[in-house]
Protein backbone atom coordinates (compact mmCIF):
# COMPACT_ATOMS: atom_id res chain seq x y z
CA UNK A 1 0.00 0.00 0.00
CA UNK A 2 2.83 2.41 0.80
CA UNK A 3 4.39 1.90 -2.65
CA UNK A 4 1.03 2.40 -4.32
CA UNK A 5 0.42 5.66 -2.47
CA UNK A 6 3.91 6.86 -3.33
CA UNK A 7 3.37 6.09 -7.02
CA UNK A 8 0.02 7.89 -7.00
CA UNK A 9 1.64 10.94 -5.41
CA UNK A 10 4.37 11.04 -8.07
CA UNK A 11 1.86 10.67 -10.87
CA UNK A 12 -0.36 13.32 -9.31
CA UNK A 13 2.51 15.83 -9.22
CA UNK A 14 3.41 15.27 -12.89
CA UNK A 15 -0.19 15.60 -14.01
CA UNK A 16 -0.85 18.58 -11.75
CA UNK A 17 2.20 20.38 -13.10
CA UNK A 18 1.17 19.62 -16.69
CA UNK A 19 -2.27 21.08 -16.00
CA UNK A 20 -0.73 24.17 -14.41
CA UNK A 21 1.52 24.70 -17.43
CA UNK A 22 -1.48 24.26 -19.73
CA UNK A 23 -3.53 26.85 -17.82
CA UNK A 24 -0.64 29.32 -17.71
CA UNK A 25 -0.07 29.01 -21.46
CA UNK A 26 -3.79 29.35 -22.13
CA UNK A 27 -4.06 32.54 -20.09
CA UNK A 28 -1.43 34.24 -22.23
CA UNK A 29 -1.03 33.17 -25.88
CA UNK A 30 2.27 35.09 -26.16
CA UNK A 31 3.90 33.85 -22.96
CA UNK A 32 7.14 31.88 -23.19
CA UNK A 33 8.59 29.72 -20.42
CA UNK A 34 12.23 30.08 -19.45
CA UNK A 35 12.64 27.88 -16.36
CA UNK A 36 11.81 24.27 -17.22
CA UNK A 37 15.08 22.33 -17.05
CA UNK A 38 14.88 21.87 -13.27
CA UNK A 39 11.51 20.12 -13.78
CA UNK A 40 12.97 17.77 -16.40
CA UNK A 41 15.66 16.52 -13.99
CA UNK A 42 13.21 15.80 -11.15
CA UNK A 43 13.30 12.22 -9.96
CA UNK A 44 9.53 11.73 -10.26
CA UNK A 45 9.49 13.10 -13.83
CA UNK A 46 12.30 10.74 -14.87
CA UNK A 47 10.50 7.82 -13.21
CA UNK A 48 7.30 8.60 -15.10
CA UNK A 49 9.32 8.94 -18.32
CA UNK A 50 10.88 5.52 -17.68
CA UNK A 51 7.44 3.94 -17.17
CA UNK A 52 6.21 5.23 -20.51
CA UNK A 53 9.36 4.23 -22.38
CA UNK A 54 9.31 0.76 -20.80
CA UNK A 55 5.62 0.34 -21.71
CA UNK A 56 6.41 1.13 -25.36
CA UNK A 57 9.15 -1.53 -25.28
CA UNK A 58 11.18 -1.07 -28.47
CA UNK A 59 14.47 -2.47 -29.69
CA UNK A 60 18.01 -1.70 -28.49
CA UNK A 61 20.01 1.25 -29.75
CA UNK A 62 23.71 1.30 -30.64
CA UNK A 63 24.76 0.47 -27.06
CA UNK A 64 22.69 -2.77 -27.16
CA UNK A 65 21.22 -2.04 -23.72
CA UNK A 66 17.64 -3.31 -23.63
CA UNK A 67 14.83 -2.26 -21.32
CA UNK A 68 14.70 -5.81 -19.93
CA UNK A 69 18.43 -5.76 -19.12
CA UNK A 70 18.16 -2.41 -17.32
CA UNK A 71 15.13 -3.58 -15.33
CA UNK A 72 16.30 -7.10 -14.46
CA UNK A 73 20.07 -6.74 -14.16
CA UNK A 74 21.33 -3.16 -13.97
CA UNK A 75 18.55 -1.72 -11.81
CA UNK A 76 16.08 1.01 -12.76
CA UNK A 77 16.71 3.21 -9.71
CA UNK A 78 20.47 3.16 -10.26
CA UNK A 79 20.00 3.84 -13.98
CA UNK A 80 17.70 6.85 -13.46
CA UNK A 81 19.93 8.30 -10.75
CA UNK A 82 22.90 8.24 -13.16
CA UNK A 83 20.78 9.99 -15.78
CA UNK A 84 19.69 12.63 -13.26
CA UNK A 85 23.29 13.31 -12.24
CA UNK A 86 24.39 13.68 -15.89
CA UNK A 87 21.58 16.16 -16.51
CA UNK A 88 22.31 18.17 -13.35
CA UNK A 89 26.02 18.33 -14.19
CA UNK A 90 25.14 19.12 -17.84
CA UNK A 91 27.52 16.37 -18.97
CA UNK A 92 24.86 14.44 -20.91
CA UNK A 93 25.50 13.94 -24.63
CA UNK A 94 23.09 12.02 -26.89
CA UNK A 95 24.30 8.85 -28.59
CA UNK A 96 24.10 8.26 -32.33
CA UNK A 97 20.91 6.69 -33.63
CA UNK A 98 20.74 3.23 -35.14
CA UNK A 99 19.29 3.31 -38.66
CA UNK A 100 16.83 0.56 -39.48
CA UNK A 101 14.08 0.11 -42.04
CA UNK A 102 10.54 -1.21 -41.67
CA UNK A 103 8.35 -2.36 -44.58
CA UNK A 104 5.61 -0.10 -45.94
CA UNK A 105 2.59 -1.11 -48.04
CA UNK A 106 3.63 -1.35 -51.69
CA UNK A 107 7.04 -2.87 -51.03
CA UNK A 108 8.79 0.34 -49.95
CA UNK A 109 10.62 0.79 -46.65
CA UNK A 110 10.39 3.52 -44.02
CA UNK A 111 13.66 4.67 -42.39
CA UNK A 112 13.71 4.78 -38.60
CA UNK A 113 16.33 6.18 -36.23
CA UNK A 114 16.42 4.14 -33.01
CA UNK A 115 17.81 6.06 -29.98
CA UNK A 116 19.38 4.31 -27.00
CA UNK A 117 17.14 3.85 -23.95
CA UNK A 118 18.82 6.72 -22.06
CA UNK A 119 18.01 9.17 -24.85
CA UNK A 120 14.43 7.89 -25.00
CA UNK A 121 13.94 8.44 -21.26
CA UNK A 122 15.30 12.00 -21.35
CA UNK A 123 13.29 12.85 -24.46
CA UNK A 124 10.16 11.55 -22.75
CA UNK A 125 10.92 13.66 -19.67
CA UNK A 126 11.25 16.76 -21.87
CA UNK A 127 8.04 15.83 -23.70
CA UNK A 128 6.13 15.50 -20.42
CA UNK A 129 7.12 19.03 -19.45
CA UNK A 130 6.82 20.96 -22.73
CA UNK A 131 3.91 19.20 -24.48
CA UNK A 132 1.12 21.01 -22.52
CA UNK A 133 2.53 24.37 -23.65
CA UNK A 134 1.99 23.52 -27.32
CA UNK A 135 -1.29 21.64 -26.84
CA UNK A 136 -2.85 25.00 -25.98
CA UNK A 137 -1.90 26.37 -29.39
CA UNK A 138 -2.58 23.38 -31.63
CA UNK A 139 -5.64 23.72 -33.86
CA UNK A 140 -8.71 21.49 -33.78
CA UNK A 141 -7.92 20.21 -37.29
CA UNK A 142 -4.80 18.40 -35.99
CA UNK A 143 -5.26 14.82 -34.71
CA UNK A 144 -1.88 13.11 -35.00
CA UNK A 145 0.08 11.98 -31.91
CA UNK A 146 -1.84 14.19 -29.50
CA UNK A 147 -3.33 13.35 -26.08
CA UNK A 148 -6.97 12.22 -26.26
CA UNK A 149 -6.93 12.31 -30.08
CA UNK A 150 -6.78 9.39 -32.49
CA UNK A 151 -6.82 8.14 -36.08
CA UNK A 152 -10.47 7.21 -35.71
CA UNK A 153 -11.43 10.75 -34.70
CA UNK A 154 -9.67 12.11 -37.78
CA UNK A 155 -11.46 9.55 -39.98
CA UNK A 156 -14.83 10.42 -38.43
CA UNK A 157 -14.28 14.15 -38.94
CA UNK A 158 -13.50 13.63 -42.63
CA UNK A 159 -16.68 11.56 -42.95
CA UNK A 160 -18.65 14.39 -41.33
CA UNK A 161 -17.22 17.04 -43.65
CA UNK A 162 -17.47 14.96 -46.82
CA UNK A 163 -21.26 14.85 -46.48
CA UNK A 164 -21.35 18.55 -47.33
CA UNK A 165 -18.05 19.03 -49.18
CA UNK A 166 -17.76 16.67 -52.14
CA UNK A 167 -14.46 17.94 -53.57
CA UNK A 168 -11.30 16.66 -51.92
CA UNK A 169 -7.73 17.95 -51.96
CA UNK A 170 -5.52 15.05 -50.90
CA UNK A 171 -2.16 16.45 -49.74
CA UNK A 172 0.97 14.29 -49.52
CA UNK A 173 4.31 15.70 -48.39
CA UNK A 174 7.57 14.46 -49.87
CA UNK A 175 9.79 13.08 -47.07
CA UNK A 176 8.31 15.40 -44.46
CA UNK A 177 10.15 14.05 -41.39
CA UNK A 178 13.46 14.12 -43.28
CA UNK A 179 13.12 17.67 -44.66
CA UNK A 180 12.06 19.85 -41.70
CA UNK A 181 14.52 22.79 -41.55
CA UNK A 182 16.23 22.74 -38.15
CA UNK A 183 16.56 26.51 -37.73
CA UNK A 184 12.92 27.18 -38.58
CA UNK A 185 11.80 24.35 -36.31
CA UNK A 186 13.79 25.76 -33.40
CA UNK A 187 12.22 29.19 -34.03
CA UNK A 188 8.80 27.56 -33.66
CA UNK A 189 9.89 25.79 -30.45
CA UNK A 190 11.19 29.07 -28.99
CA UNK A 191 7.74 30.65 -29.19
CA UNK A 192 6.83 28.81 -26.01
CA UNK A 193 10.11 27.45 -24.62
CA UNK A 194 13.07 29.76 -24.02
CA UNK A 195 14.93 27.69 -21.43
CA UNK A 196 18.48 27.60 -22.82
CA UNK A 197 19.27 24.12 -21.51
CA UNK A 198 16.05 22.55 -22.82
CA UNK A 199 16.61 24.14 -26.23
CA UNK A 200 20.18 22.79 -26.21
CA UNK A 201 18.87 19.27 -25.54
CA UNK A 202 16.39 19.47 -28.42
CA UNK A 203 18.97 20.79 -30.86
CA UNK A 204 21.49 18.13 -29.81
CA UNK A 205 18.93 15.42 -30.61
CA UNK A 206 18.26 16.95 -34.01
CA UNK A 207 21.99 16.99 -34.77
CA UNK A 208 22.71 13.49 -33.42
CA UNK A 209 24.43 11.28 -35.95
CA UNK A 210 22.82 8.24 -37.55
CA UNK A 211 24.74 4.94 -37.79
CA UNK A 212 24.11 2.74 -40.82
CA UNK A 213 26.40 0.06 -42.24
CA UNK A 214 29.24 1.24 -40.01
CA UNK A 215 29.07 4.85 -41.26
CA UNK A 216 27.85 7.78 -39.14
CA UNK A 217 25.96 10.54 -40.96
CA UNK A 218 25.10 13.89 -39.41
CA UNK A 219 21.69 15.19 -40.55
CA UNK A 220 21.38 18.81 -41.65
CA UNK A 221 17.59 18.78 -41.60
CA UNK A 222 14.68 16.62 -40.47
CA UNK A 223 13.61 14.92 -37.24
CA UNK A 224 14.41 11.20 -36.91
CA UNK A 225 11.34 8.95 -37.08
CA UNK A 226 11.55 6.56 -34.18
CA UNK A 227 12.58 9.05 -31.52
CA UNK A 228 10.19 9.93 -28.68
CA UNK A 229 10.17 13.68 -29.34
CA UNK A 230 9.85 13.50 -33.14
CA UNK A 231 6.01 13.40 -33.30
CA UNK A 232 5.70 16.47 -31.06
CA UNK A 233 8.35 18.41 -33.02
CA UNK A 234 6.66 17.52 -36.32
CA UNK A 235 3.33 18.78 -34.95
CA UNK A 236 4.95 22.00 -33.73
CA UNK A 237 6.28 22.72 -37.21
CA UNK A 238 3.13 21.77 -39.15
CA UNK A 239 1.09 23.87 -36.72
CA UNK A 240 2.44 26.75 -38.82
CA UNK A 241 0.48 25.33 -41.76
CA UNK A 242 -2.68 24.94 -39.62
CA UNK A 243 -2.29 28.49 -38.28
CA UNK A 244 -1.97 30.05 -41.71
CA UNK A 245 -4.74 28.02 -43.30
CA UNK A 246 -7.93 29.94 -44.11
CA UNK A 247 -10.95 27.78 -43.25
CA UNK A 248 -13.00 29.66 -45.87
CA UNK A 249 -11.05 27.82 -48.56
CA UNK A 250 -11.98 24.39 -47.23
CA UNK A 251 -12.15 22.20 -44.14
CA UNK A 252 -8.69 20.92 -43.18
CA UNK A 253 -8.16 17.61 -41.35
CA UNK A 254 -4.57 16.62 -40.56
CA UNK A 255 -2.96 13.60 -38.93
CA UNK A 256 0.78 14.36 -38.69
CA UNK A 257 1.85 14.84 -42.33
CA UNK A 258 -1.30 13.21 -43.80
CA UNK A 259 -3.90 15.83 -44.61
CA UNK A 260 -7.03 16.36 -46.67
CA UNK A 261 -9.00 19.51 -47.45
CA UNK A 262 -12.74 19.22 -48.12
CA UNK A 263 -14.40 21.82 -50.38
CA UNK A 264 -17.92 22.42 -51.67
CA UNK A 265 -16.99 23.33 -55.25
CA UNK A 266 -14.31 22.39 -57.75
CA UNK A 267 -13.08 25.96 -58.12
CA UNK A 268 -12.67 26.12 -54.34
CA UNK A 269 -10.65 22.90 -54.37
CA UNK A 270 -8.32 24.26 -57.07
CA UNK A 271 -7.74 27.41 -55.04
CA UNK A 272 -7.17 25.30 -51.91
CA UNK A 273 -4.55 23.19 -53.69
CA UNK A 274 -2.66 26.29 -54.86
CA UNK A 275 -2.86 27.91 -51.43
CA UNK A 276 -1.63 24.74 -49.69
CA UNK A 277 1.29 24.52 -52.12
CA UNK A 278 2.17 28.17 -51.45
CA UNK A 279 2.17 27.78 -47.65
CA UNK A 280 4.19 24.57 -47.77
CA UNK A 281 6.78 26.21 -50.03
CA UNK A 282 7.12 29.09 -47.56
CA UNK A 283 7.73 26.52 -44.81
CA UNK A 284 10.49 24.87 -46.85
CA UNK A 285 8.46 21.70 -47.45
CA UNK A 286 7.80 19.91 -50.74
CA UNK A 287 4.47 18.71 -52.09
CA UNK A 288 4.54 15.19 -53.53
CA UNK A 289 2.92 15.92 -56.90
CA UNK A 290 2.65 12.21 -57.76
CA UNK A 291 0.47 11.35 -54.75
CA UNK A 292 -1.28 14.66 -54.10
CA UNK A 293 -4.52 14.99 -56.04
CA UNK A 294 -7.79 16.82 -56.45
CA UNK A 295 -10.83 14.56 -56.78
CA UNK A 296 -14.60 14.30 -56.41
CA UNK A 297 -15.83 11.97 -53.69
CA UNK A 298 -17.55 9.79 -56.32
CA UNK A 299 -14.04 8.91 -57.59
CA UNK A 300 -13.08 7.88 -54.01
CA UNK A 301 -10.04 8.81 -51.93
CA UNK A 302 -8.12 7.21 -49.03
CA UNK A 303 -7.39 8.63 -45.58
CA UNK A 304 -6.37 6.93 -42.32
CA UNK A 305 -6.80 3.44 -43.80
CA UNK A 306 -10.34 4.13 -45.02
CA UNK A 307 -11.63 4.59 -48.55
CA UNK A 308 -14.30 7.29 -48.84
CA UNK A 309 -16.74 7.12 -51.75
CA UNK A 310 -20.35 7.57 -52.78
CA UNK A 311 -22.73 4.63 -52.49
CA UNK A 312 -26.47 4.16 -52.97
CA UNK A 313 -28.39 3.66 -49.74
CA UNK A 314 -31.36 1.31 -50.05
CA UNK A 315 -32.60 2.68 -46.74
CA UNK A 316 -32.55 6.36 -47.70
CA UNK A 317 -33.06 5.78 -51.46
CA UNK A 318 -30.27 8.20 -52.38
CA UNK A 319 -26.51 8.54 -52.74
CA UNK A 320 -24.65 8.77 -49.44
CA UNK A 321 -20.99 9.04 -48.49
CA UNK A 322 -19.53 5.87 -46.96
CA UNK A 323 -16.17 4.92 -45.54
CA UNK A 324 -14.84 1.37 -45.70
CA UNK A 325 -11.46 -0.31 -45.18
CA UNK A 326 -9.15 0.50 -48.08
CA UNK A 327 -8.00 -2.31 -50.36
CA UNK A 328 -4.40 -1.41 -49.50
CA UNK A 329 -5.10 -1.82 -45.79
CA UNK A 330 -6.88 -5.15 -46.19
CA UNK A 331 -4.03 -6.41 -48.37
CA UNK A 332 -1.48 -5.34 -45.76
CA UNK A 333 -3.46 -7.04 -43.00
CA UNK A 334 -3.54 -10.28 -44.96
CA UNK A 335 0.21 -10.05 -45.49
CA UNK A 336 0.77 -9.65 -41.74
CA UNK A 337 -1.41 -12.68 -40.91
CA UNK A 338 0.43 -14.81 -43.46
CA UNK A 339 3.86 -13.70 -42.25
CA UNK A 340 2.92 -14.22 -38.60
CA UNK A 341 1.86 -17.81 -39.18
CA UNK A 342 4.83 -18.53 -41.44
CA UNK A 343 7.24 -17.54 -38.70
CA UNK A 344 5.75 -20.00 -36.20
CA UNK A 345 7.72 -23.24 -35.71
CA UNK A 346 5.95 -26.36 -36.99
CA UNK A 347 5.94 -27.77 -33.47
CA UNK A 348 3.59 -25.02 -32.27
CA UNK A 349 0.07 -26.17 -31.46
CA UNK A 350 -3.01 -24.89 -33.25
CA UNK A 351 -4.08 -23.14 -30.05
CA UNK A 352 -0.85 -21.12 -30.04
CA UNK A 353 -1.28 -20.29 -33.73
CA UNK A 354 -4.78 -18.99 -33.03
CA UNK A 355 -3.46 -16.90 -30.13
CA UNK A 356 -0.84 -15.43 -32.47
CA UNK A 357 -3.35 -13.96 -34.94
CA UNK A 358 -6.35 -13.23 -32.69
CA UNK A 359 -4.96 -9.90 -31.36
CA UNK A 360 -4.36 -8.80 -34.97
CA UNK A 361 -7.93 -9.64 -35.99
CA UNK A 362 -9.37 -7.97 -32.89
CA UNK A 363 -7.27 -4.83 -33.39
CA UNK A 364 -8.31 -4.57 -37.05
CA UNK A 365 -12.00 -4.94 -36.15
CA UNK A 366 -11.81 -2.41 -33.30
CA UNK A 367 -10.33 0.19 -35.64
CA UNK A 368 -12.63 -0.33 -38.64
CA UNK A 369 -15.86 -0.85 -36.71
CA UNK A 370 -16.61 2.86 -37.21
CA UNK A 371 -16.98 2.28 -40.97
CA UNK A 372 -18.77 0.00 -43.40
CA UNK A 373 -16.44 -2.91 -42.75
CA UNK A 374 -18.73 -5.97 -42.75
CA UNK A 375 -17.89 -7.12 -46.29
CA UNK A 376 -14.14 -6.69 -45.77
CA UNK A 377 -14.42 -8.46 -42.40
CA UNK A 378 -16.05 -11.49 -44.05
CA UNK A 379 -13.15 -11.76 -46.49
CA UNK A 380 -10.59 -11.33 -43.72
CA UNK A 381 -12.24 -14.03 -41.59
CA UNK A 382 -12.14 -16.45 -44.53
CA UNK A 383 -8.50 -15.58 -45.23
CA UNK A 384 -7.54 -16.19 -41.59
CA UNK A 385 -9.12 -19.67 -41.72
CA UNK A 386 -7.37 -20.43 -45.03
CA UNK A 387 -3.99 -19.49 -43.59
CA UNK A 388 -4.61 -21.50 -40.42
CA UNK A 389 -5.57 -24.45 -42.64
CA UNK A 390 -2.29 -24.14 -44.54
CA UNK A 391 -0.40 -23.94 -41.25
CA UNK A 392 -2.20 -27.05 -39.95
CA UNK A 393 -1.51 -28.94 -43.18
CA UNK A 394 2.19 -28.22 -42.80
CA UNK A 395 1.96 -29.24 -39.15
CA UNK A 396 0.29 -32.55 -40.09
CA UNK A 397 2.45 -32.93 -43.23
CA UNK A 398 -0.69 -33.48 -45.29
CA UNK A 399 -0.05 -32.91 -49.03
CA UNK A 400 -2.81 -34.89 -50.72
CA UNK A 401 -5.67 -32.50 -50.04
CA UNK A 402 -6.23 -28.82 -49.33
CA UNK A 403 -7.93 -29.87 -46.11
CA UNK A 404 -11.12 -27.81 -46.46
CA UNK A 405 -13.29 -30.90 -45.90
CA UNK A 406 -11.11 -32.45 -43.24
CA UNK A 407 -10.62 -29.11 -41.42
CA UNK A 408 -13.53 -26.78 -42.31
CA UNK A 409 -13.74 -23.23 -41.03
CA UNK A 410 -15.84 -24.39 -38.08
CA UNK A 411 -12.88 -26.51 -36.94
CA UNK A 412 -10.85 -23.30 -36.33
CA UNK A 413 -13.73 -21.30 -34.85
CA UNK A 414 -14.31 -24.08 -32.32
CA UNK A 415 -10.66 -23.65 -31.30
CA UNK A 416 -11.07 -19.96 -30.57
CA UNK A 417 -10.18 -18.03 -33.73
CA UNK A 418 -12.11 -14.75 -33.84
CA UNK A 419 -14.91 -14.47 -36.38
CA UNK A 420 -14.10 -10.92 -37.49
CA UNK A 421 -17.64 -9.75 -38.45
CA UNK A 422 -18.86 -10.55 -34.93
CA UNK A 423 -16.27 -8.10 -33.52
CA UNK A 424 -17.60 -5.12 -35.45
Amino acid sequence: MIVENTENTKMTWVRAFQRELYRAAKRNAKRSFGILYDKVVRKDVLEEAWKRVAANKGVCGVDEQSIAWIRDEYGVERYLEEIRQELEEESYRPSVLLRTYIPKPGGKKRPLGIPVVKDRVIQMAVKLIIEPLYEVDFCDCSYGYRPKRSNQQAAEMVHKYVNYNKWVVDIDLKGYFDTIPHDRLMDCVRRRVTDRRVLHLIRSWLKAGVLYNGVIETPKEGTPQGSVLSPLLSNIYLHEFDRRWNEKMGKLVRFADDMVILCRHQWQAKRAMNEAKRILTELGLTLNTEKSKLAHVKDSFDFMGFTYREGFSTRWKRLVRVKLPSKKNVKEMRRKIKQRLKKLPLGVSLTEAVKAINPMLRGWANYFRIGNAYEAALGLAQYACDQLRLFWRRRKQSKRTRGSRKWPDSFFYERGVHYVPSLL
